[in-house]
Parts: C-alpha cells; structure tokens; sequence
C-alpha cells in the first residue's frame, strides 16, 4: 500500500472518528427555557427539537444563534439558543403578541396586531380585552381573522393595540350596528363613538378614569376631536346597575337616557338660562352687549394669580372641567370663577361634585 493510500485512509478514519464523537458526544439533553409565559417549556422543547439535526447541540445553536424566528413554533416570536455544554443548551424564547379576543361557537380566538390568530382556546387570559359586536368567519390558526366588513377589522385592532399599549384593559369592548365603540369598566360604560381621533380619546381616558372609577355611570366621550371639548359622565340613579346606552356618533346620550348635562369647552363656565340670543325689542340691548363684553374683558385681565397648577375636576353638572386650581380658598376656572359644586377641604385638598380629592400642589388625585 502506497504512502498516499495510507494517508487517504489514515484521515477517513480520523473524520469518521470526529464525525461519531460529535454526533454521538453533541447531543441534547438538557434544554433550559426562559421567557415564556403562556406555552410549557415541554411542548416548546418537543417542537423545536424532533429530528436527528435538531438534537445536535453544535447544529441547533447554530440555527438558533441570531433569535431567529421558529418555523416549527410559529407562536413563537423569536428564539435564540446558547450551548451551554456538549449536552445542553439554554433558550430565550418571546412569544407572539396577542393584542384582542373574539369569541367563536363558545371558544375564545386570541388574535395579535395584525389580526393572525394565535389561539383557539377555552381559557380566558388576564389583560387581554374582549370584543364583542363583529361578525368573523370561522377562524383557523396562524392565519389572519376573516371580517365581513374589512374596516370594523382595522377599527377593532386599533382599539385592542391602543388599550394595551395604554394599559387600561376594560371588561370588554362593543361595537353597535353603527360602529360605535363602547367600553365597559366595571360599573363604568365608556362611549368612545366612531374610529376618530382614537389615540387622543384613549389617552384622554386614560387620564380621566382614576376620578370616576369605582362609580355607576356613563362617560361620553364620543363627540371629543382632542380639542379639550368636555367630556361628561353622568351618574347612574340606581347605583346598583350599570345603564345600558348605545351611542350613535353624534356625542348625544341615546333617547330615554333622560337629560344629560350640556358639554362645553374647557374654561367656560356653563351658561345660564338666559345667555341665548338676546331679545331683539329689549332696550338698550346693544349697550348691554358692549358693557358685558368690557367687563369680561377686564375680569381676563384681573384674574387671580394661581395657587395652585390646573388639575380636572367635575362640577355640578357632570362636566369635566380642565382648568380648575385652587385660589383664594376656593376651586375656581381659569377666569378665576368658582366652579359650581367643588370647594376646598380643612386639609386644603380640592373636592369636587364627585368627591373626588385633588392634591392642588400637584394636580393628581389625593384621594
């Protein structure tokens, strides 16, 4: 046998030798999973590693090397693999968002931003909200919802994105067959309206709804365009139920809802009943106009120094008041008016209709 043939064979025995240590040496059996919150680190194990390749500790961390997505997991965001040993491997696993869920022949489909179903289960997840009022086809795994009506789809991931982003996860959100959007917390029903100026309504409820949370009523909010309107929550009478009120977009309570107090802009006070047009055969009724113009001119000018920065209050009516502070002992506007049904406590807290109690030096809620 020739020096060559030696060599030749001498090498395909050390290869075969390396190749069988590798294989048989590199295998995995201790596989250590983090990050995963919703998924078992047995099933997550058992459908990542299923072959002979997947099982090779140097092949699978190097699959995994740059928190690649998981064909094989397609719940899984990303995965990324670290060889810990020649027989074990640690993983850092996220797992698909799931942002909404829809209800469908009693089970629950939870869909993440982009509408792809991540799951068809009997369990009810925490700080995931419910939607109710839109019509799906039957939905199938990993694929995307199927609406009839392709814009109450996008409305209804705009919201569901928007309440988690904002953490504030009601029990659920409805949609009315105009497509108006109401929410419910707890004894609370929001009435958002259309899908328009939506991050501002949500950012705005956000702020307003630590002052009537644990009431029994309704805050509209569907006329609100991010403008500072006023939003109004009117108090249910029974305490005991919540009043069920469909919105129709206008920013109107729905009919037999009884009255609702008149929303006006932040910093106005509300309008007696005889600040409508004035009577065309009073007399002097120009005069009159001119005199209350200067006056009001001249109480701008004089207004108080503030006591205190601005903070929200609701006055007696039900409307929320952005402009109110604490001067001269007393809750007042921006003008320096009192604002009817709020008042400040022996502590010097603001209180207002609600019983709401403001920390003037700082604005938030003190009680």
């Amino acid at each position: 046998m020739s020096r060559g043939v030696k060599a030749a064979a001498i090498l395909v025995v050390v290869l075969g030798a390396a190749a069988a240590v590798v294989l048989g040496v590199f295998q995995i059996r201790s596989i250590d999973v983090r990050g995963n919150e919703r998924y078992l680190a047995e099933q997550i194990r058992d459908d990542l590693i299923y072959d002979f390749k997947t099982r090779n500790t140097l092949y699978f961390a190097w699959k995994y090397r740059n928190d690649s997505p998981a064909e094989d997991a397609p719940y899984l965001k990303s995965v990324q693999a670290v060889m810990l040993s020649p027989t074990s491997v640690r993983i850092e696993v996220k797992e698909n968002q799931m942002v909404g869920r829809v209800q469908y022949e009693g089970s629950n489909v939870y869909y993440d931003p982009d509408g792809v179903v991540q799951e068809i289960t009997d369990t009810i997840y925490s700080g995931i909200p419910l939607v109710a009022g839109v019509d799906i086809e039957k939905p199938r795994l990993y694929q995307k919802l199927v609406c009839t009506n392709s814009s109450l789809l996008r409305t209804m991931l705009n919201i569901t994105q928007l309440l988690i982003k904002n953490e504030l996860i009601p029990d659920s959100v409805t949609f009315d067959a105009n497509q108006n959007m109401i929410l419910r917390l707890g004894n609370v029903t929001v009435l958002l309206g259309q899908d328009e100026y939506l991050e501002e309504k949500v950012a705005n409820l956000v702020s307003i709804y630590p002052q009537v949370e644990g009431q029994t009523g309704t805050l509209n909010m569907e006329g609100f365009t991010g403008k500072n309107e006023a939003i109004t929550f009117k108090a249910d009478s029974d305490t005991g139920n919540v009043q069920e009120t469909e919105g129709d977009g206008s920013g109107q309570p729905a009919e037999g809802q009884g009255e609702e107090a008149e929303a006006v802009p932040a910093g106005d006070s509300l309008a007696g009943e005889g600040s409508g047009e004035p009577n065309a055969g009073a007399e002097g009724s120009g005069e009159a106009d001119a005199g209350a113009e200067e006056e009001a001119a001249e109480a701008q000018e004089e207004a108080p120094a503030e006591d205190s920065t601005p903070f929200m209050v609701f006055d007696s009516s039900g409307t929320l008041r952005y402009d109110a502070r604490v001067s001269n002992g007393q809750v007042v506007d921006s003008y320096g008016n009192p604002i009817d049904g709020c008042y400040v406590d022996e502590n010097g807290y603001a209180v207002d209709a609600y019983w709401n109690v403001i920390d003037p030096a700082t604005g938030q809620l003190a009680q």
